[in-house]
């Protein structure tokens, strides 16, 4: 299973999808897609969601495997 940086650090937070995607104002379909792999963030999309994560937007530009 491959998971983004952006599932990776949701998961380790223990947040869902919806929170998240209600922080950083982006379609719960659309973070969706960010963490499939299916669509790149845009930047300002990238800084918001680091934003509801609390972390810097750096770390989300990494894509993990498991």
């Amino acid at each position: 299973m491959r998971f983004t940086a952006v599932k990776l650090r949701r998961l380790e937070r223990h947040l869902l999808q919806i929170e998240v995607a209600k922080r950083a104002a982006v379609a719960c379909s659309r973070l969706s897609a960010i963490e499939n792999g299916d669509v790149e963030a845009r930047p300002d999309e990238l800084q918001r969601i680091a934003a509801a994560l609390d972390i810097p937007a750096q770390q989300l530009q990494r894509v993990y495997a498991r």
